[in-house]
This record gives C-alpha cells, structure tokens and sequence, in this order.
C-alpha cells in the first residue's frame, strides 16, 4: 500500500502541495485530475523521489521511503514528454533500462509486452519515425518491462486508443495517474 501523510512541496514562499495525504491499495489504480500548475506532476516527482518533500512521509507497505533515494524505491515513471533516445530504434529504447539491470525481464517477457502494446511492426524503427500515439507505447514498454512496484504516468494515454487503454488497465498494473483521460 502506497500512503501519503500530510505531504507538503514549497519552493520558497510559494507553496504548490499542502497537506496531502492519500492512501492507495495494492492493485488500484487513481488517476489525478486539476488544472494545469495545480501540482499533478511535482505530486509524481516527490513520489518517485526526483524532488523531496518540504514535510510528511510516503510510505510503502508500511516503511518510510521519504527519504529513500530515487534509484532505491524501485519506482517508474512515464512522462508526459516520452523521454525517449531518438538514436536509438523503439527495441533498443524498451530493452534500455535492461543493460544495467539483466533479468528483471526475459526476452519472452520483452515480447509479451510489445505484443500488447502493438509495436510488433515499430520495434526496428527510429523514434522520429512513429507517431505520438506509438512514442507513448514505446515509453510505456520501457517502463513496465524494469517491473516497477509502484508506476506513475504523466499523461500518458491521451494518445493511446481505448483498447491498449483498457489492456492495460486489466492488466492491474498498480498505477497512479496524471491523465484525465485515463
């Protein structure tokens, strides 16, 4: 279970998280909705630990990872931009985070997951050749293949068409969404 407790991010006087506290149970999936620069994605950055807290904790099945370094949750994040290498083709992209970290994910495992994602005829293209919807997919293979225990999207199924929506979403992949149209 993933808990916030009294969550607080401020730069400076300027306060733009106060006094969150949300708790999540393991397979379920929340999607967070507001305006823009209401503090959707700084929310998603102190979870995964790119920004710290001003106060309150984040647990996780009851420890404290406030203070846990980033490389150490065992948190991933899709973001919104896609944050894909464009040097490399959409196989050599998904198959990334796997040269530092060899068997999280088999081969099989690989496959699988561009198989229901549908980027069976888009692996051996370059990331300027595919289309937003398909950068999307890549992003999200890349991601879910290092099997993260917590999963944080920022925005991204706005591109995505229903069916790969709802494949994921059975799926019951533990996620926390920034995406009205999740």
């Amino acid at each position: 279970m993933l808990e916030l407790r009294h969550i607080q991010k401020a730069y400076g006087a300027h306060v733009v998280l106060e006094d969150i506290d949300l708790a999540i149970q393991d397979g379920q999936i929340v999607s967070i909705l507001g305006s823009s620069g209401c503090g959707k994605t700084t929310l998603l950055n102190v979870l995964l630990g790119i920004t710290d807290v001003t106060h309150g904790h984040i647990m996780w099945c009851g420890g404290d990872l406030t203070h846990v370094p980033m490389e150490r949750r065992g948190f991933n994040i899709v973001f919104q931009d896609y944050a894909l290498f464009p040097n490399l083709t959409a196989y050599e992209n998904v198959v990334y985070g796997l040269r530092n970290n060899p068997g999280i994910s088999t081969n099989d495992e690989v496959h699988e997951l561009i198989e229901l994602l549908g980027l069976e005829e888009h692996v051996g293209k370059r990331i300027s050749e595919l289309s937003g919807g398909q950068k999307q997919r890549v992003a999200l293979a890349r991601t879910l293949v290092m099997k993260p225990r917590l999963l944080l999207l920022d925005e991204p199924l706005s591109a995505l068409d229903g069916v790969i929506k709802e494949s994921i979403k059975r799926d019951n992949i533990f996620a926390l969404f920034n995406d009205a149209a999740a």
